[in-house]
């Protein structure tokens, strides 16, 4: 009887253990795009961004200020080309990233500070949405609010 329920059991739980971790596999995969997204950002290397990111997807950000709202909506092919040709160097960090996942869908919500050559620019959270083609997981679109004031400090401590 033991025996037969020890069996019963490795069966039921077997397949939940092998779907956690493909999910465990799949968060990883989905992180690994944002990191070499904020990666090439720095070293401004368009050309792997432009891997990661699909050729149709926008940007958008947004702030308040005294005027109202003010958005910021490049297209990714407008993004990348105002990146090679920009004379600072951004730094974005990212943590604490919740991660949602649905069969070839992703969305990663996590909040970031900004870094212009050094100098604190802004914090905010960024929406990524993201899809898995053939080719991985690629970045379809992003949302982000730009705060420049009333930022929390950062958990990674500052900037090195």
């Amino acid at each position: 009887m033991r025996s037969k329920l020890v069996l019963a059991l490795t069966l039921v739980l077997l397949p939940l253990a092998a779907a956690v971790a493909n999910e465990a596999e799949e968060r990883q995969a989905v992180l690994a795009v944002i990191d070499a997204f904020f990666a090439g950002m720095t070293a401004k290397d368009t050309d792997s961004m432009r891997e990661i990111m699909t050729e149709d997807g926008n940007l958008l950000g947004y702030q308040e200020t005294s005027e109202g709202l003010s958005l910021f909506n490049p297209t990714h092919a407008d993004y990348l080309e105002s990146l090679a040709t920009r004379e600072s160097v951004p730094v974005e960090r990212y943590w604490d990233p919740t991660v949602m996942l649905h069969d070839r869908l992703a969305v990663v919500w996590t909040p970031y500070d900004l870094y212009s050559d050094g100098v604190f620019s802004h914090c905010g959270i960024n929406s990524f949405s993201m899809l898995k083609t053939d080719d991985g997981w690629k970045i379809t679109g992003v949302v982000f609010s730009m705060e420049p004031d009333g930022c929390a400090p950062s958990p990674l401590g500052p900037l090195d």
